[in-house]
């Protein structure tokens, strides 16, 4: 027979039952090319048999080799599990996820991935995922925690559908870890729940220029009548002092007991008290409702809205301002002392962050104070301007823990904080640090010894620096 002669159809036929255990290839290993050679065919059909299955199991082998490759290189743990509940094959990421081999992951069981064991996930999974009543097969997801074979736990989302392997209905899960994301939502919360309370803030803001003009109207009748009467009643104590003078001298021209019974009234009254008091009671009043004035301007001038601009400050204002607004923040931490210049000149500045900047520091050092353990006459904050050249320099000391060594270096690192969870952002500092240096080309450094304190200093420009590079700006001087 020629090499062109065309293959009987029959001769390639198999009988029915080698056909079956053919077909039964991926349940036993069988050689194929053995078979064909028992089969007695003429050897140039033979060979050319031969190449078609070998080149069948090249394609075969390279099919395998492709789609293990991509069930090793996909980032979700793939498990093939059967009817009950046992690990029949994994790809490498289940390994790593489950932190275990592959042999010790196949034929354990399925549940050993879930952390409720008792009332399963996967129980709930699978009954969600045969829908009894209709006969339908669908794949179901859900997030859980899984557990690792070494007994840590992870945040996973597992979906599970059914599969058919080996004539056999199972199930394909499919898992990742999912402990970034849950992360990322929770950073994500948080950044919501602060970005509500400083819009909150920023409304509050807008409102307490006229909330304070509205309480300014009130404080000043208050004020203005306060010291009608404090004045008023100076007069009136000088004209009953010459009453009872006059009433002295004459007490013989009065009627019998008129002057003894008059006397006796004044003790029940206690005048003399009231004469002493009363001056000391209306200013006192004085004293506090000027009080008031100053919190509501230093609060109206603090809300001002900022400008595009840079407009001419002055610096000890706004420190004065500060200190009135941040009081509640430092009066039960420490006392607090200022050295003002009064030459400092006015210097171009944006006043609503220059604001922050003093009050992030103020807050900063008084936290210092209270995280020492300092008692409100032992802990000390003390404020300083002092002009040099045509440069502003404002220094905040505290006497509170200090910043450790290790942590100087990051002390104006964006999110880097060491107070307690709840206690701050990480962010003041870092934005005070961009404030100065980049928003008006100023220099921010610190002084600071451990158990001892911290001093921040502030250098400001007397014009606009904004562009100027800083190289070592948060460099210890």
């Amino acid at each position: 027979m020629t090499a062109s002669a065309a293959i009987p159809e029959t001769a390639l036929e198999t009988p029915a039952e080698t056909k079956n255990f053919l077909s039964s290839n991926d349940k036993a290993d069988f050689d194929l090319i053995a078979a064909v050679r028992e089969l007695g065919l003429p050897d140039d059909i033979a060979a050319r048999v031969e190449l078609l299955i070998e080149a069948q199991k090249k394609r075969e082998h390279e099919s395998a080799q492709r789609l293990q490759t991509i069930l090793d290189s996909v980032v979700e743990g793939i498990l093939i599990v059967d009817g009950v509940g046992r690990i029949q094959d994994c790809n490498k990421s289940a390994c790593v996820l489950l932190r275990t081999e592959h042999d010790h992951l196949v034929n354990s069981g399925a549940d050993e991935m879930f952390i409720d064991r008792k009332n399963t996930v996967r129980h709930k999974l699978l009954n969600r995922c045969i829908n009894i009543s209709s006969g339908i097969l669908r794949y179901d997801y859900t997030e859980t925690m899984g557990q690792r074979r070494d007994g840590d736990s992870f945040p996973m989302e597992i979906i599970v559908s059914p599969a058919h392997f080996m004539g056999e209905n199972s199930f394909l899960y499919i898992f990742r870890d999912i402990t970034r994301r849950k992360q990322a939502e929770e950073s994500q919360k948080k950044l919501e729940g602060e970005l509500r309370e400083a819009l909150k803030l920023e409304a509050i803001g807008h409102l307490a220029g006229g909330i304070a003009h509205e309480i300014n109207t009130p404080s000043q009748y208050i004020r203005d009548n306060l010291k009608f009467l404090n004045d008023g009643y100076g007069s009136l104590s000088r004209l009953l002092g010459s009453a009872l003078n006059t009433l002295w001298k004459h007490r013989d021209a009065l009627p019998e007991g008129t002057f003894r019974e008059f006397s006796k009234q004044m003790r029940d009254a206690d005048l003399e008290f009231l004469l002493d008091e009363i001056p000391h009671a209306t200013q006192q009043s004085l004293d506090g409702i000027n009080q008031v004035a100053r919190i509501v301007l230093s609060m109206k001038e603090f809300s001002h809205p900022g400008s595009s601009e840079k407009t001419a400050t002055d610096i000890n204002r706004v420190l004065s301002n500060v200190i009135v607004i941040s009081r509640n923040e430092w009066k039960h931490s420490a006392e607090l002392t200022e050295e003002l210049d009064p030459e400092l000149p006015h210097i171009p500045c944006f006043v609503n962050e220059i604001n922050q900047v003093f009050l992030n520091l103020i807050v900063n050092a008084a936290q210092a104070i209270e995280m020492s353990g300092r008692s409100v006459e032992e802990g000390h904050i003390h404020v300083k301007t002092t002009a040099i050249n045509d440069q502003i320099l404002v220094s905040i000391s505290d006497n509170g823990t200090g910043i450790a060594k290790e942590n100087r270096s990051k002390i104006f690192n964006p999110f880097f904080t060491t107070k307690e969870v709840g206690k701050g952002t990480g962010q003041g500092l870092s934005i005070t640090h961009d404030i100065v240096q980049i928003k008006h080309g100023g220099r921010i450094w610190f002084e600071t010894q451990m158990g001892k304190g911290t001093t921040f200093h502030v250098l400001l420009p007397g014009e606009d620096r904004s562009g100027a590079k800083t190289p070592a700006a948060d460099k210890k001087k």
